[in-house]
């Protein structure tokens, strides 16, 4: 679930989501139901890995494994949480995760309203995100786990 990320008031969000620019602040919902949770609180300490998914993506469906992976290598270093992207039943997405492995904190938006500031044209869309800035930003299926296991140890052994 989502209780051990920062919930709260929300700001009005500013810019747009690119490397090296801060994580625009939207308030996206807990998937499922839960609290409203701020994106740019929820990826300020340490590295943080936001993937943006549907479970009627294909794409999606076959990098699900490898964000899976990265997940469980990672885990103890690196923060993870996923986002439901314009899909209106919950109950699918949640199912979707579950089978695939993905255990982390997941938040939707089943309205799309992060489509215009973060330039999302498709999914997937993964952001590495260091201390509330985005380090990488990855439109599309990552290839391999080499190509996600070496994109996360980069933004990891980078020095603030």
């Amino acid at each position: 679930g989502c209780s051990h990320l920062p919930s709260g008031p929300i700001a009005k969000s500013s810019g747009t989501a690119t490397e090296g620019r801060p994580m625009p602040d939207h308030g996206l919902q807990c998937l499922g139901e839960g609290p409203t949770i701020s994106m740019s609180r929820a990826t300020s300490r340490g590295v943080t890995v936001v993937t943006i998914w549907a479970s009627w993506c294909r794409p999606c469906r076959s990098e699900a494994p490898l964000i899976a992976n990265a997940y469980r290598r990672y885990h103890d270093r690196v923060h993870f949480l996923g986002i439901d992207y314009a899909e209106s039943d919950a109950s699918e997405a949640i199912s979707f995760a579950g089978d695939a492995g993905l255990t982390f904190p997941h938040l939707q938006d089943p309205d799309s309203t992060i489509q215009g500031a973060w330039q999302i044209s498709g999914v997937p869309v993964t952001f590495i995100v260091r201390d509330g800035t985005i380090v990488t930003r990855h439109s599309g299926q990552w290839r391999s786990q080499r190509e996600l296991d070496s994109a996360i140890d980069k933004v990891i052994k980078r020095t603030p």
